[in-house]
């Protein structure tokens, strides 16, 4: 296994044939690399076979400082545990922000496990406490197999939401694609919006409305009590510069940018990433809907997707326009025994809990 801190040792294409995955393409993890490189250690985890030919391919972070919306173990473990298991400079973080996801790639699946354990070996080496892979898809079986052979803990966290799509429009996806009370849910939706007189999309040059973008996000952050802001306008100019397959979509009111979102795509799925809009706008159109979910979805169509992730969170707004959901973990491993023990046990409750939790937040029911 080899170490790299660049994205540049690797090239587009032999990212895209082993990750298969635009959240792990050379476009995102460019405008990673630059958004968290001065709070962060950036690394590349990888094996490459006598040809050179990329057979193995991860990515951590080694935090310096505390960035808003990145994965903290003591928040995930709880009040009691703080201090515990959560310090930033001890722990290699796997995976990718913003969209948190954590995925290992390997030519072979056998191999997956001696990978994880070269990656470990490399974190003990480099004097840290623990790996940490927070967010991994319960789909991805042969991953989660290989973790818990690794030794690794695991808790469920939450759910990771989405829409598979199909149709030749958005009014074909409704119809065909959709269950009776979700396509009568959207087409309100999109009824309210039609009726607000506001105009809707595509941002096809950010440098304008960049400082707006921000604003707007700051904004967000603020309303949900967040510490500090995740995107400044160098964010937003970044994304545009580094993310050639990306979509932003915004809502105007004469000339005045009023909300948007903000999205990506590749390999034939389309991620939306963020939404903001103006505070002082009422959101009786339904704004929020209509640009964080009507939209991206006629965009997927358009590109020929077959799904559209919105991530975790809202999950009422979600279940009720018939998005699907698969199970969202974390998976850590301490490098100590005995931390690693009490850290096993922890998540064996969390696991339960987090599940009534989710069960509760998108049923609004407990589960029996």
């Amino acid at each position: 296994m080899r170490v790299t801190e660049s994205i540049e040792d690797f090239s587009e294409q032999e990212l895209d044939e082993i990750a298969a995955d635009c959240l792990f393409g050379k476009q995102y993890l460019s405008f990673v690399e630059e958004e968290h490189r001065s709070r962060a250690r950036v690394l590349y985890f990888y094996a490459r076979d006598k040809s050179g030919k990329l057979t193995a391919f991860t990515t951590g972070h080694v935090y310096r400082e505390a960035i808003p919306l990145t994965f903290h173990l003591d928040d995930f473990a709880g009040a009691g545990n703080a201090g515990v298991f959560g310090r930033w400079t001890s722990h290699l973080v796997v995976g990718v922000p913003i969209r948190l996801r954590s995925r290992v790639f390997t030519s072979r699946p056998s191999a997956t496990r001696d990978f994880l354990e070269e990656v470990v070996e490399w974190a003990g080496q480099a004097g840290l406490d623990a790996v940490v892979l927070p967010f991994v898809l319960g789909s991805d079986k042969g991953l989660c197999e290989s973790l818990i052979e690794a030794g690794f803990a695991f808790a469920f966290y939450e759910g990771d939401f989405y829409l598979p799509v199909s149709g030749g429009d958005i009014e074909e996806f409704l119809t065909a694609g959709l269950p009776r009370g979700p396509r009568k849910r959207f087409r309100n939706d999109i009824n309210h919006f039609e009726l607000s007189g506001l105009e809707v999309g595509d941002i096809e040059q950010l440098g304008p409305d960049a400082s707006v973008l921000a604003d707007q996000h700051r904004a967000l952050m603020e309303r949900y009590g967040r510490p500090a802001v995740e995107f400044t306008r160098q964010s937003f100019e970044r994304f545009e510069r580094l993310v050639r397959d990306r979509s932003f979509i915004g809502v105007r009111s004469g000339q005045d940018l009023i909300g948007y979102s903000m999205s990506m795509y590749g390999h034939g799925t389309l991620h939306v990433l963020r939404y903001g809009r103006d505070d002082d706008v009422a959101d009786d159109s339904r704004i929020y809907i209509n640009v964080g979910y009507v939209e991206p979805l006629k965009r997927a169509i358009e590109l020929g997707c077959d799904r559209v992730h919105f991530g975790k969170s809202a999950h009422r707004v979600k279940t009720l326009r018939g998005c699907q959901y698969e199970d969202g973990l974390v998976y850590a491993r301490f490098l100590d025994k005995g931390v690693h023990g009490d850290l096993a046990e922890t998540f064996s409750r969390l696991d339960l809990a987090n599940r009534d939790r989710f069960h509760t937040l998108v049923n609004d029911t407990p589960p029996t």
